[in-house]
């Protein structure tokens, strides 16, 4: 069967796209939409069978791992409690193109992060995927809707030409704001639980290091958590 395509192009007119996005979701089905970067492929984290139908979609193996999108603060902090920096990073980056390591609680499933302690998070800066994520009462998968090592598609056409039928409902909310993917950080090490704290880059992306600097340097309490320093990933 031939998937669907939903236009979303009104940012206030979303309430159906949504509603019908999260009932494939709901009954294992997988979702491309658009975010505030590439648009990306969503299932349901705790539906197992579901998983492992987008990762045989992406060819991607088990072990990477994949990043999860949350409605809010207040649904993401119901599966992680914050730490030290993590906190205020999360206070001025989100919802945005930044993508947070952080410790996997024990409501995340240990397939999501490929057996890791730790869990890639963001809160998009996009309705779709919020909107989505509120509605299931959880967090939906936020890895990139390509097949993996093709290009990250910032338009649907792109998404479609790489996944094809092998999807169930494709939103299409027009080009991304960015040709970028986000950036990842972590927290890294300290001197104390209350630091400070290296941040750790394992990817630049639509934020760069310059301007995450910049707005850290910004607010007194993440400069009271950092060194000032950046580690980088070795990737």
């Amino acid at each position: 069967m031939k998937p669907r395509v939903l236009e979303a192009l009104d940012p206030n007119g979303n309430a159906g796209v949504i509603e019908e996005a999260t009932e494939v979701i709901s009954k294992g089905g997988l979702v491309v939409y658009p975010t505030d970067t590439s648009y990306g492929l969503a299932c349901d984290p705790k539906q197992s069978s579901s998983f492992e139908r987008l990762l045989a979609v992406k060819r991607r193996g088990r072990k990477l791992g994949v990043p999860l999108l949350f409605s809010d603060l207040a649904q993401f902090e119901e599966y992680h409690e914050f730490r030290h920096l993590e906190r205020a990073i999360a206070r001025i980056f989100w919802p945005g193109a930044l993508t947070l390591l952080v410790a996997a609680g024990q409501r995340i499933p240990r397939y999501i992060t490929g057996k890791r302690e730790s869990v890639a998070v963001r809160i998009p800066d996009h309705p779709i995927p919020c909107g989505i994520a509120a509605k299931l009462q959880g967090p939906i998968v936020g890895t990139s809707a390509n097949r993996s090592g093709g290009p990250s598609p910032f338009e649907v056409s792109v998404a479609v030409e790489q996944l094809r039928d092998d999807v169930d409902l494709y939103i299409d909310g027009g080009p991304s704001r960015t040709h970028r993917d986000s950036t990842i950080v972590g927290v890294e090490g300290s001197k104390g639980e209350k630091g400070p704290h290296d941040i750790k880059i394992y990817r630049e992306g639509q934020l760069t290091v310059d301007r995450l600097a910049e707005m850290l340097r910004a607010d007194p309490d993440a400069l009271g958590l950092w060194t000032t320093h950046f580690v980088y990933a070795d990737i």
